[in-house]
């Protein structure tokens, strides 16, 4: 790379992590090009990009973000991925190619919401509903009284229109 190509690298890439909801850094050892390929396009269906760092030119990157000590762990490879959606499921999308198989990633650390995490946390934060899942649980939850209600209101004429056919039919066999 020369300078200028390595000035717009520094430059995209703060603007890709000012603006992210999540990130994660990761260690990477004997990845093929398949391999590679592969997690970079399954995290980019869930609107994760996925980089490979040069450490000193990501240490400039992460001096300008909110995220300064993740210079710490910027040693020996280091891919990044980053997220401007919802932080759970970028977390859940990482953690699951964390746990394939022959698959050599290990979690640095990451950050959410403008908050540093070690790998655990990322772990624990992959396993929470996402945006939508919260949603409608919430819309469900407003949708559940209302409905109950109108269960009981129709319930009732009913059990009377049941209660009025078995006096009616009590009262023919009666005569």
């Amino acid at each position: 790379m020369n300078r200028t190509e390595k000035e717009q690298f520094v430059s995209d890439l703060t603007k890709g992590v000012d603006g992210a909801q999540a990130i994660a850094l990761m260690a990477f050892n004997k990845l093929t090009v398949e391999q590679m390929t592969l997690f970079r396009l399954g995290l980019r269906k869930q609107n994760v990009r996925v980089k490979v760092l040069k450490n000193t030119l990501a240490k400039r990157v992460f001096e300008k973000t909110p995220y300064k000590s993740v210079t710490e762990h910027l040693e020996g490879p280091t891919l990044l991925a980053y997220s401007d959606k919802d932080p759970v499921i970028a977390a859940k999308a990482i953690v699951e190619w964390l746990s394939k198989e022959n698959f050599d990633l290990k979690l640095k650390t990451g950050a959410a919401l403008g908050q540093m995490m070690s790998a655990d946390q990322m772990k624990a934060l992959s396993k929470l509903p996402g945006k939508n899942e919260l949603f409608v649980g919430f819309l469900w939850a407003l949708k559940s009284p209302p409905t109950k209600f109108l269960y009981a209101l129709q319930d009732t004429p009913r059990k009377l229109g049941y209660a009025l056919v078995a006096l009616r039919d009590m009262k023919q066999k009666a005569s």
